[in-house]
């Protein structure tokens, strides 16, 4: 596993936790969907960079 696969999916789990976290807290819809899309985003590169 290369260093940017690892860093992605590190990044994926982190954001994705905090988005979980920041909807438990009640934060705005509209910046619990900004971390949602970008934890999406890194989900979907983390695959792409293990195959390259």
């Amino acid at each position: 596993m290369n260093a940017s696969t690892l860093l992605l999916a590190t990044l994926t789990a982190t954001l994705a936790g905090v988005t979980f976290h920041a909807w438990k807290l009640g934060n705005e819809k509209r910046d619990v969907s900004l971390l949602g899309v970008f934890s999406g985003l890194c989900g979907v590169g983390t695959p792409i960079t293990a195959n390259l």
